[in-house]
C-alpha cells in the first residue's frame, strides 16, 4: 500500500464480514462468531470448512469428485479424529454419524 499512489482508490470487495468488536467479546463464542466467520469463509472460498470423522470422509472419497480439506489433508494422511466409543455415541446421538451396531 506504501508503494501506490495517494489518490490510487482501494478495490471494492465482493464481500464483507461485519463483527462486535469490544473489550466483552467472547471471541470463542460458537455461534456469535466462529459459524459465521466460517461460513464467510466457506463462501468466499466455495468450499467445506467442517471437521469430519473418519467413517465421514471415507464415505466422501466414495461419493464425492471433491473431499472438503479437512479429509484431504487429515483422513487421505492417516490423521483423521481418533474417536472413543464416548465421542462415538455423542455423534450418534446428535445425529452426525449412524449406529452400525
Amino acid at each position: 500500500m506504501r508503494l501506490r499512489p495517494p489518490d490510487w482508490p482501494l478495490p471494492r470487495p465482493d464481500a464483507i464480514h461485519h463483527i462486535v468488536e469490544d473489550f466483552l467479546t467472547d471471541w470463542t463464542a460458537p455461534n456469535a462468531h466462529i459459524l459465521p466467520l466460517r461460513r464467510f469463509l466457506e463462501n468466499c472460498l466455495s468450499t467445506d470448512l467442517r471437521n469430519f470423522f473418519a467413517e465421514s470422509c471415507f464415505l466422501f472419497a466414495f461419493t464425492h469428485q471433491k473431499l472438503p480439506p479437512f479429509c484431504q489433508q487429515g483422513y487421505m494422511r492417516m490423521q483423521g479424529l481418533v474417536g472413543s466409543q464416548e465421542l462415538q455415541h455423542h455423534a450418534v446421538q446428535a445425529g452426525l454419524l449412524q449406529d452400525y451396531t
